[in-house]
């Protein structure tokens, strides 16, 4: 869920987002980690449109809620050879700053950073790495979303792990979308990040099941009989499907 939609699009649900922000604000450090603890949060394809269009516009208020621990530095991660500049220039129509909150944008984006290299390089991981060091004060905590194209979720991983976990604190996984395929591939990829991950250490976040729902409401609908009696138009006036965004990939 994005709390920041800058892109011609409203901020959506208030009562909702207001809900969200006051839960976040009661969640509870993990005793393991000590109060004054440092937190890396690394955007992989950060060059991207998802990242462009929903991550870092997220980032940019949670961090202007105050619902970032404090000192939280971004890294992001891409292909692509540019600078923290450039990578604001590219987010100038999403992260937008309302009038009053022109000195938090600018700190904000003091606390990010930028590294190119590519996906499958150990070399480059372990530049990343260092970065992140460079970064850190003592107990560290490292959270890695991967808003990537399937294609490269294995090699990524394999080089995250090999280079990139915290030493002295927790490690966190996000994997973005789309999880395989079919069941085939999904199981691939679950397999693979079981022998690199423990569960704890996975979050995965997959969207385009409501795009398969949408494709089988008719399979769905024949092929269980509970729904006959009402899925019908006897009981169903309209079928509504709604595109909240009002634009594509670019």
């Amino acid at each position: 869920m994005s709390l920041n939609t800058e892109s011609g699009c409203s901020e959506g649900n208030h009562e909702g987002l207001k809900l969200l922000r006051d839960s976040l604000k009661n969640v509870q450090i993990s005793k393991d980690s000590p109060t004054d603890a440092s937190h890396v949060f690394v955007v992989f394809g950060a060059s991207g449109d998802l990242a462009r269009k929903k991550i870092y516009p997220t980032l940019w208020a949670l961090y202007r809620d105050s619902l970032m621990p404090e000192g939280t530095q971004i890294f992001g991660y891409a292909r692509s050879k540019m600078t923290v500049s450039q990578l604001r220039e590219k987010c100038v129509g999403t992260v937008k700053a309302k009038e009053g909150e022109e000195d938090l944008l600018e700190q904000f984006w003091a606390a990010n950073h930028y590294v190119a290299g590519s996906y499958d390089t150990q070399r480059d991981f372990e530049l990343l790495n260092q970065e992140m060091v460079a970064a850190e004060r003592g107990h560290a905590n490292r959270l890695f979303y991967l808003a990537l194209p399937p294609s490269v979720f294995k090699p990524v991983t394999s080089m995250l792990k090999a280079a990139c976990m915290s030493p002295t604190g927790w490690t966190r996984v996000i994997v973005e979308k789309p999880f395989g395929k079919d069941s085939a591939s999904s199981a691939d990829l679950s397999d693979h990040l079981k022998k690199l991950f423990s569960e704890e250490q996975l979050y995965r976040i997959d969207h385009y099941l409501g795009k398969e729902m949408v494709q089988n409401l008719i399979s769905l609908r024949f092929g269980n009989m509970i729904f006959g009696p009402t899925w019908n138009r006897d009981s169903i006036a309209s079928v509504t499907i709604t595109f909240k965004e009002p634009f594509g990939t670019q």
